[in-house]
């Protein structure tokens, strides 16, 4: 084999995170069929949108099974009073009552796109691009923006909050200076069993609430609070502490609404709600008090895909699969929904 030719080869598999080792022959047009690519795997992993919250509203819980049943408290268990006093000497304190809830279940759905990145084009890149890590960022970031799609339908779906959910009117809107989001907000977080400790907001709803008067006036509506001299307009951590809340997710994200092959239109992910909901990013095995987790099997795999048969002289498919499903737990126990915040 032309040696020049050889080193290409070798350069290219060690790109896809293949090593072969040295005096072993590598065929001309032969390649590996298939295997799943540990360096770009690692890549998938990390790799994070940041216009993407889906991940933060409704963290990854790894399970071993694809399908399966998880156990839950009652709601009203750690909230009974029970009766703990002793009687004399030899008195037998009373056992605890309570019960399991009806279990959950969850059901992973298979989720997975691919890219074509040809030989010529590894061959011909120029420093410091990598069309195979470009080819994964593409692919990941369909992945990703189609997930945040699934969880903001899930986190801005009124039927996901039992009765905990309100439509605003015109004059209670936050984009109405007259209206009091203040007091809308603080009232409605006392309705849940378990009172929430992070706000879910589209952009332009966040937008109108920390440029209303009224959210001005509670933040900063003095000199300096204990983090310091207070700014013009508050951010979100200033808005999370005044309001008793451990962190604001603002959706950025956009998609195009368009038919295909139609003029790109542009459309906000997250809608026109805010949701107030209580989130554990770390569960715990046997009790939580969180709106929802997705259950995923498995980790993200990327798999190299080698075909002669595209091109001149083939290629590597990029192929990024996961299998997730975003399941509701907590719900309208630890959440309320305000939706239409702004006209």
């Amino acid at each position: 084999m032309d040696p020049i030719l050889d080193s290409f080869q070798r350069e290219i598999f060690a790109r896809t995170g293949i090593s072969v080792p040295a005096g072993q022959a590598i065929e001309l047009s032969l390649g590996p069929a298939s295997h799943i690519n540990a360096p770009l795997t690692n890549l998938a992993v990390e790799y994070q949108n940041r216009e993407m919250i889906a991940d933060q509203v409704m963290p990854v819980v790894k399970v071993p099974k694809r399908s399966d049943k998880y156990f839950q408290l009652a709601p009203e268990t750690m909230f009974s009073v029970a009766k703990t006093q002793l009687s004399g000497n030899e008195g037998m304190p009373g056992r605890v009552a309570y019960g399991l809830d009806a279990p959950g279940n969850y059901s992973v759905v298979d989720q997975g796109l691919m890219d074509f990145v040809s030989l010529d084009d590894q061959l011909n890149a120029d420093t410091p691009l990598d069309p195979m890590v470009t080819s994964l960022e593409v692919v990941q970031g369909f992945l990703g923006l189609a997930r945040e799609v699934r969880v903001a339908g899930k986190a801005f779906n009124s039927a996901n909050y039992g009765s905990n959910h309100e439509a605003l009117g015109a004059p209670d809107r936050w984009d109405n200076p007259a209206s009091d989001p203040v007091a809308k907000i603080l009232a409605k977080m006392q309705a849940p069993l378990v009172e929430p400790d992070t706000m879910v907001i589209s952009r332009l709803g966040w937008n109108a609430l920390r440029t209303h008067p009224k959210v001005i006036q509670y933040v900063i509506g003095r000199a300096a609070t204990k983090n310091g001299t207070t700014p013009l307009i508050p951010d979100q951590e200033m808005i999370a502490a005044a309001f008793g809340l451990k962190q604001i997710l603002v959706g950025n994200a956009i998609y195009n609404s368009a038919v295909e092959g139609q003029t790109f239109a542009v459309s906000r992910v997250w809608g026109k709600s805010c949701a107030l909901i209580r989130v554990e990013s770390q569960p715990n095995a046997r009790r939580t008090q969180t709106f929802g987790y997705t259950f995923r099997f498995g980790q993200i795999e990327v798999r190299s895909i080698w075909s002669e048969l595209p091109g001149r002289a083939g290629g590597t498919y990029i192929k990024v699969t996961h299998a997730d499903d975003e399941k509701i737990v907590g719900g309208g126990y630890v959440g309320y929904l305000l939706e239409t915040i702004i006209s």
